[in-house]
């Protein structure tokens, strides 16, 4: 294999702009806020239980999450779908575009109500969202018009072709050591599908769960009235059909001390064996196989979330020396544009 001699980037403009609480933290409440990301199980007093397991007691793990939320370090909490298994597909998508039509092309492109997330990155290919859609439509036809309506000169479509993790856990207990689920897809590529009855309920899980010592009470109620223990069951069901992946807090990045972000694409000669490799590693969140398209041929993608540049890099050094690549590219955050959850069986298409 050829070396590759990288010159790390220089930090994005976006990158470092918060205050970190990080350093703030106790060991109890680093521990607590390891577990919520981890995830809560299908109980009724899930609170209670995360509170055993790191040393505090229901009231204090209530009292602690609704003061992150107030402060920003906590962005939501809530129920985490597999789009695939409700029969979304989705890709990641790159365009290139001149560099004073960035701005105005993402805001474009982020009025497509299966956009989610949307970042110019350091590349000729300088702004990538992702895009997802119900079964029934073609990806390529919204990203063909979202290119002629942007004015991108070229574009990719990069589907994923095998998952190694999709698990942002940001390793905050045990001196940044912990390791969050892995969390790949579910073991098969079943799609189910679903009642209206059962989409209504859906809608209400994935909105921001009240914090509350029985929060499946509140959504039985909302829900119509059903009854809090069959809530209960079905939500068990669906972990474990990994219809839902978990219950679970989702942090902010940058409040939660980790200010760099970089995407990085590999070409490598054993593709399986690299991403199992990289997808062990605690600060990387998500490990795919991707298509490759065109110019673009680095099919292994890494997500890393890390505090400072200096452990961004070494991080990429240790992937190098364990997995081996041919080739690399550094992707880092430049500016984002969006950021947001696919709102399942909502009305936007």
């Amino acid at each position: 294999m050829r070396k590759k001699h990288y010159r790390f980037p220089a930090r994005g403009k976006d990158e470092g702009a918060h205050k970190s609480m990080n350093n703030n933290l106790t060991t109890e409440e680093r521990s607590l806020l390891h577990s919520v990301q981890a995830g809560l199980p299908a109980v009724s007093h899930p609170f209670e239980h995360v509170g055993r397991q790191c040393r505090m007691e229901e009231a204090g793990v209530l009292a602690h999450l609704r003061a992150w939320k107030d402060q920003g370090l906590v962005r939501w909490l809530g129920a985490i779908f597999s789009t695939h298994a409700l029969g979304y597909q989705s890709t990641l998508a790159a365009f290139s575009l001149p560099a004073d039509r960035v701005a105005e092309a993402a805001g474009i492109i982020n009025q497509h109500p299966g956009v989610t997330h949307n970042y110019q990155r350091d590349h000729t290919y300088n702004l990538w969202f992702t895009l997802a859609t119900p079964a029934h439509e073609s990806i390529k036809a919204h990203l063909e018009r979202l290119a002629r309506t942007s004015g991108a000169k070229k574009w990719i479509n990069l589907p994923v072709v095998k998952t190694y993790k999709i698990s942002l856990v940001l390793p905050l207990a045990s001196a940044g050591q912990a390791k969050g689920p892995a969390g790949p897809s579910p073991s098969d590529d079943r799609v189910y599908s679903v009642t209206d009855e059962e989409k209504s309920l859906i809608r209400i899980l994935q909105e921001d769960w009240p914090l509350v010592p029985e929060p499946f009470r509140i959504i039985s109620e909302q829900w119509g009235g059903a009854d809090e223990q069959s809530l209960i069951e079905k939500v068990d069901a669906w972990k474990k059909l990994g219809i839902i992946r978990r219950i679970a807090a989702i942090l902010r990045h940058h409040n939660a001390g980790f200010t760099v972000n970089w995407m990085v694409a590999w070409q490598v000669e054993e593709i399986d064996a690299a991403g199992e490799l990289a997808a062990r590693n605690p600060l990387i969140s998500h490990c795919y196989q991707r298509a490759v398209a065109g110019d673009w041929t680095y099919p292994l993608f890494t997500m890393l979330h890390a505090r400072s540049e200096e452990e961004a890099r070494k991080t990429v050094a240790e992937l190098h020396g364990l997995i081996k690549p041919v080739d690399y590219k550094i992707l880092p955050t430049v500016r984002e544009f969006k950021k947001i959850r696919l709102k399942l069986f909502d009305s936007g298409y």
